[in-house]
């Protein structure tokens, strides 16, 4: 079976999914949880991606995390960029 090189994680308001992607760029897992954004604190967000990837093993090249974990209110704020930008 391949090894996932990276994950890729979407933090809803209401769930929390991910996929490891090989290096050919196939899912080799998926995981959710309904532990979204509007169920949990900031300082909960490592403790239930641990939970949520810990079963697929570990040592990706990176973790790409998107959705609401950006929002104000999430884990940490991307702020918007004011255009035209760079």
């Amino acid at each position: 079976m391949a090894k996932a090189i990276w994950v890729a994680v979407d933090w809803g308001t209401s769930n929390v999914r991910a996929w490891g992607i090989d290096a050919a760029g196939d899912v080799v897992f998926s995981a959710e949880s309904d532990r979204g954004m509007g169920k949990i604190a900031p300082a909960d967000y490592p403790s239930v991606l641990s939970g949520l990837l810990e079963p697929h093993g570990g040592a990706w090249g990176e973790v790409l995390v998107c959705g609401m974990a950006g929002a104000r209110q999430g884990w940490t704020e991307a702020a918007y960029l004011e255009t035209p930008t760079d």
